[in-house]
Parts: structure tokens; C-alpha cells; sequence
């Protein structure tokens, strides 16, 4: 018989990796392709923590830290905080953001 805790892993690991596709961010004819995995709660605890509890700058390590192409290779850089947090539409990001960080909410990750 299987241990629940293998069926809760089992179940993780058969998440696919999402596409996100932000045209606002793309070319002319080509939409940027944000590759990104499920989020964990502890990945959601160290976004929060990087944030100081701050919503706004969660959105933006969010996108720094869970963004990939298609060949996994990480889109972003913490340098890259700056100019998100100064110079990227907010509704865009906002969204992008959402997309990454699903349902869960700051609450739910700082009691974590």
C-alpha cells in the first residue's frame, strides 16, 4: 500500500510546466514565451521573505526567479529587479505574475 505522501509527490511531479504567453513583452510577431514550473510553498515562503512581506515586490521576484525559456534557462536576473520594479507595465507584470504565482496568497505563505 502506498503512503499518502507518495501520492501527494506523484502528483506534484506530474505537473506540467506552464506556457505563458506575454505579447507586451514580445515582437512584432512573436508573443515572449515565459516557461515556468509549479510553485512550491517554500519556493512562495522565500519569494515573501526576498519581498519583506511587500505584495507588490513578490509579483517582481516571482517573474526574476521562476521565469525560463523553453530551454529552462532562467529569462531574468535579480539586476533585472530595478528596471521590472521602474520601467514594466504593471498590469502586464501583474499578470505574468498571477500566472506564476497561482492561488496562493502572502497569508498562506508567511504562516507556512
Amino acid at each position: 500500500m502506498t503512503k499518502a505522501i507518495d501520492n501527494v509527490v506523484a502528483h506534484f511531479d506530474s505537473q506540467e510546466i506552464k506556457k505563458i504567453e506575454v505579447k507586451e513583452w514580445g515582437t512584432e510577431d512573436q508573443p515572449l514565451e515565459i516557461f515556468t514550473k509549479p510553485l512550491t510553498l517554500q519556493e512562495s515562503k522565500k519569494l515573501y521573505k526576498m519581498a519583506n512581506g511587500g505584495d507588490l515586490e513578490v509579483m517582481v521576484y516571482a517573474i526574476i526567479t521562476k521565469s525560463l525559456d523553453a530551454d529552462g534557462n532562467k529569462l531574468f536576473t535579480l539586476a533585472d529587479k530595478e528596471t521590472l520594479m521602474t520601467k514594466a507595465d504593471v498590469e502586464v507584470l501583474s499578470n505574468v505574475a498571477s500566472e506564476i504565482l497561482g492561488s496562493v496568497t502572502s497569508e498562506e505563505a508567511q504562516e507556512k
